[in-house]
């Protein structure tokens, strides 16, 4: 069949959409490798003129939307139009479908979800679509028709990673990315251990019966094979990134990869580090297999927030013991903290900004926190009453999507510009340099300023 793939995911400060996601460009693959023509449009929002001139370009007989649970709206508008349209037949897959299906399949003209990881359950149910003799009912793949709501069980995980194909990228324009940063971006697993309540894992994880191994990983050489393959065909490679937050968790499957990458690989590389989970020895040998860059969640400054309302299970002891054996072993960091979470306060919106000077992390990426469906956190500001009733419209223009009453959703906003304004205001110097009185940093920002011009 020719497929649309639609895929809604919010735009960053750092890509725009499309935006290449693992598990979706290894379905993409699967597709592909099944005799199906495929197209792909990323939307962050609404875009009529975009999705008119992608239906006449590619002619679709079935559109498939992977949605992000930000881009409900977006998802909603787009799906009102094409049913008014070009009544085509939706599938639709990804995180929000997963979290809340019947919620999806309520959705303009949505016919089918599927669910959790779709590897097999979409590829056999495109496959049973074109066949009208064959029952429709796959495991993993709810359907809502004149009979009411179909609610197969899931199927068994894939755990052998290798056997799957290597993602396609190119429908990301991937080489485009390539050439504008330098670097290439690979997934070693499926799952993670962590249960952070800011997260869907646990909703996803539920959705499997027990005996399954719910964490799994590539092996190395398969691994080193795609990443041989990319930098053949993508010239100009200096940085791979993986981009699992388990990579550095398993540490048996970690102290067989590290020595195999350095030898057959050696381009520097940038990962995720757990700073409930790492010690001098990990570090230090990441750092001596190429590691030049971690990102760190840091989640929020109040052990509150951090440890009640996320459940990171995260001392500001570990964290200030992570930033610093990074710093001794000579491996950039970049702070991940998300901003305007339930119980925020104007006190530990400060406490984000002192718990950062004393990290002294090399760079900090400050998010807007934004209450995804299917997490415990959610949970909690929908049972205080906090969710607002535009949350996705506010998290697209960059304000909260709560109502916390110790601190508004303008206060959040302002804290944040501001932050990120200080943040920027920086070159050449610790960018924590904002602990200086404001007189001091206004001047030197003046002069940095002069110095760009």
């Amino acid at each position: 069949m020719r497929i649309l793939v639609l895929q809604f995911i919010p735009e960053t400060r750092q890509r725009s959409v499309p935006r290449f996601e693992p598990q979706l460009g290894t379905l993409l693959a699967l597709l592909e490798r099944r005799g199906h023509e495929l197209a792909l449009l990323g939307l962050a929002r609404y875009a009529e003129g975009e999705i008119k001139a992608a239906l006449a370009r590619t002619l679709p007989q079935l559109i498939y939307a992977d949605i992000a649970p930000v881009c409900v709206d977006a998802a909603r508008r787009t799906f009102e139009y094409l049913t008014r349209h070009e009544p085509l037949p939706i599938v639709a897959g990804g995180l929000y479908p997963t979290v809340d299906p019947a919620g999806c399949l309520s959705l303009p003209g949505v016919y089918a979800v599927a669910l959790g990881e779709p590897d097999a359950s979409l590829s056999t149910y495109l496959e049973r679509m074109k066949d009208p003799t064959a029952g429709q009912i796959v495991s993993g793949v709810w359907l809502r028709d004149e009979r009411g709501l179909a609610q197969p069980g899931m199927p068994p995980l894939v755990e052998d990673l290798n056997s799957l194909p290597f993602a396609h990228r190119e429908l990301f324009r991937y080489a485009e990315y390539v050439q504008r940063t330098g670097q290439i971006e690979i997934a070693v697993a499926r799952g993670c251990p962590q249960r952070c309540a800011y997260c869907c894992n646990d909703r996803v994880r539920a959705l499997y019966a027990g005996g399954q191994t719910w964490v799994r990983y590539r092996a190395p050489g398969n691994i080193l094979a795609e990443i041989a393959l990319l930098r053949e065909r993508y010239p100009g490679v200096r940085l791979v990134r993986f981009l699992d937050h388990a990579f550095a968790l398993d540490l048996v499957w970690l102290a067989d990869f590290l020595p195999a990458y350095a030898q057959k690989c050696g381009l520097p590389f940038r990962c995720h580090v757990r700073a409930n989970a790492a010690d001098q020895r990990t570090i230090q040998r990441l750092a001596e297999a190429g590691c030049r860059a971690a990102d760190i969640e840091v989640g929020s400054a109040g052990n509150l927030i951090r440890n009640e309302v996320f459940d990171m299970d995260l001392s500001a002891a570990q964290l200030r013991a992570t930033f610093a054996l990074l710093k001794h072993a000579g491996i950039r960091s970049r702070a991940i903290v998300y901003v305007g979470a339930p119980y925020e306060s104007e006190a530990s919106l400060e406490e984000t900004r002192s718990l950062l000077a004393r990290i002294q992390p090399d760079d900090a990426d400050v998010r807007l926190y934004y209450p995804w469906p299917g997490t415990r956190a959610r949970d909690l500001a929908q049972e205080h009453g906090w969710l607002h009733s535009r949350g996705e419209e506010q998290y697209h223009q960059d304000r909260s999507g709560l109502d916390v009453p110790a601190c508004r959703a303008v206060h959040v906003a302002r804290f944040i510009r501001r932050l990120r304004g200080e943040l920027r205001a920086e070159v050449g110097k610790a960018w924590w340099w904002w602990r200086w009185p404001a007189v001091t940093r206004a001047a030197l920002g003046q002069v940095f300023a002069r110095r760009r011009v």
